[in-house]
């Protein structure tokens, strides 16, 4: 058994049972060479990077990353997980944080590279935030020698440290920045929510400024965005000078990754590992990362409006072909994209 076949059978699986056993069951192997492969497969983060190239072809694109939750309440003796935030019940659980990022046109997502966050009292000396951890990403996406426009962050890496690492390599990007974030501007101190020249009329969706902030000067966006608590400002900050509209565009880049995470968790098994060993179930998020590219190529393809549209598409196939059969059609289309 192999990535692909591991990843395709993760497709065709109905359901949200994606365990290694149900994944082998689906496509027709032993029920121990699920857990074989994820246990001896040897990956590099760089090793994604050619399918992107592929995908993308010499069309510039930005990389979003952004960060994600597993709860393994019940699995205390499971390596590298501690007591964390759950995002989507707001509440403390036993889980594993992961930093994941891939490129991104604002449409297709490709997931490629990732980090593993662990606590500091597991870590000790060795321990890393998740800023610390987005540039060992970076750097590796450095050496890609993909055309990378813009990298593109949450509030989360709003972080003094990181922002300068990104400015000293060069790169350009857009961070999430926080309202009461403190700049001088026009020789005046005072806080990005409190800026007149930040504030928005009615008929107004952006404005910019360039202030100091940190010794440094950057420019600083405020944006109007519709959720779904009603209209509310946000502030951004990058490196670079383009119109207004380019940096809420870039931000919205990170909806992808978001999207990714959701269609992972619910319908690719993202979370479904079993394993408590860090080695085996970082090894199963790869594969889903695999899973997701296959739809992302058959969106491409077929012009679907989202990653489920493709899922859907792929479990159809099993009404005429047999698995082995789908493997074989899958790598057609992903070859020859």
């Amino acid at each position: 058994m192999n990535v692909h076949e591991f990843s395709v059978a993760m497709l065709t699986t109905n359901g949200s049972i994606k365990t290694p056993t149900a994944i082998a069951k689906e496509a027709g192997k032993s029920q121990s060479s699920g857990s074989r492969l994820l246990t001896g497969l040897s990956t590099a983060s760089l090793d994604f990077v050619p399918t992107a190239k592929k995908f993308f072809g010499k069309k510039a694109i930005n990389f979003a990353t952004d960060d994600f939750g597993i709860s393994r309440r019940y699995a205390k003796n499971t390596e590298g997980v501690s007591s964390m935030k759950d995002a989507s019940t707001k509440t403390f659980t036993t889980g594993t944080s992961i930093v994941a990022g891939g490129f991104t046109d604002g449409t297709y997502f490709i997931p490629v590279d990732l980090e593993h966050w662990v606590t500091e009292f597991i870590m000790k000396d060795a321990y890393l935030t998740k800023p610390e951890l987005a540039k060992k990403i970076v750097e590796r996406m450095l050496e890609s020698s993909i055309n990378i426009r813009y990298f593109v962050y949450d509030g989360l890496y709003f972080n003094q440290d990181f922002i300068e690492f990104l400015d000293d390599k060069n790169v350009k990007f857009v961070i999430k920045a926080k309202t009461t974030t403190s700049v001088t501007y026009k020789n005046k101190q005072m806080q990005l929510r409190d800026c007149p020249d930040l504030r928005l009329n009615d008929n107004q969706n952006c404005k910019k400024i360039q202030a100091l902030w940190k010794k440094r000067l950057w420019y600083f966006i405020a944006l109007r965005r519709s959720g779904k608590h009603g209209e509310k400002i946000i502030y951004l900050v990058a490196n670079f000078d383009a119109k207004t509209k380019i940096y809420g565009q870039t931000y919205d880049c990170r909806w992808a990754v978001e999207k990714f995470i959701r269609t992972g968790k619910q319908s690719l098994g993202l979370s479904r590992s079993q394993s408590k060993y860090a080695h085996t179930y970082l090894n199963h998020i790869k594969c889903v990362f695999w899973a997701y590219t296959i739809l992302q190529f058959i969106m491409k393809k077929f012009r679907l409006d989202s990653a489920e549209d493709a899922l859907r598409k792929v479990q159809a196939l099993k009404n005429r072909l047999s698995f082995n059969q789908i493997v074989d059609s899958i790598s057609l289309m992903v070859n020859h994209a």
